[in-house]
């Protein structure tokens, strides 16, 4: 979704079709389910939420009361009306904010959520220090993201966060806290939907630029540094989403 400031209004119209934006949606609610969190009772924070499939799936399936936190607006209201669709309404808060400021204050969540967000808060030292600030003692923090294929470091913005599994885990742990669960998204999996959004957002491009023609070098740039993620993401990048508790020191 990187885009630039100018044409961030028109990212909507082009990701209309998608939901999910990402995140690894079965393998998140999958492991989610396996710590047991009280239902009707269990307080979860989606940082980045999207259009909310992450917070309203957790909500339908284990009756969670989910906040979702995003800076697009567009998104927020999709997942408004998403939860009103599946009935979640009232287990779902979505606000407007800005993630790095929001994980500046000390909240008390069981678990909190950072799936498909990159390097938003610094490289992985930095998002689990953000993260522990939003749960308890012996709260819980997942991260959908992943690690190095192999030495190769790639030269792009937005990947200086990726290094080899090992030095990933050994930044996921600086605090003392605990990976109680690692899933390993295969490669196939990440292709498949890296390149089925890339058709997805292409079509919808043919139909911004029947309204909009103006709008060719802007939306043909936006394409290209797809393509060019796709690439380098089934190249380089092993997906993989961490369950990490944090210590009750």
């Amino acid at each position: 979704m990187e885009t630039t400031p100018d044409f961030l209004p028109y990212l909507p119209e082009l990701l209309i079709d998608l939901w999910e934006l990402g995140s690894s949606v079965e393998q998140i609610v999958e492991m989610v389910g396996q710590l047991k969190l009280p239902f009707a009772k269990a307080k979860v924070l989606d940082l980045g939420c999207g259009k909310g499939a992450v917070s309203i799936t957790l909500a339908q399936k284990y009756g969670f009361r989910v906040t979702g936190i995003d800076a697009c607006t567009p998104f927020l209201e999709e997942a408004i009306k998403k939860a009103k669709e599946f009935n979640s309404s009232h287990l779902c808060h979505f606000e407007f904010g800005d993630i790095r400021e929001y994980t500046q204050q000390e909240r008390d969540f069981d678990l909190v959520i950072y799936a498909s967000l990159g390097n938003v808060l610094g490289d992985y030292k930095e998002i689990v220090k953000n993260l522990r600030n939003m749960v308890h003692p012996g709260g819980y923090m997942l991260i959908d993201d992943g690690f190095l294929k192999d030495d190769t470091k790639v030269e792009r913005e937005g990947y200086e966060h990726y290094f080899q599994h090992d030095k990933v885990i050994q930044q996921l742990t600086s605090f003392g806290d605990k990976i109680i669960n690692e899933m390993i998204v295969p490669d196939e999996t990440i292709r498949s939907v890296n390149y089925g959004y890339l058709n997805v957002i292409k079509r919808r491009s043919k139909e911004l630029l029947e309204k909009r023609p103006e709008l060719k070098e802007a939306v043909s740039e936006y394409i290209n540094n797809q393509e060019i993620e796709c690439k380098i993401l089934s190249k380089h990048v092993t997906g993989a989403v961490w369950l990490i508790q944090k210590n009750e020191d």
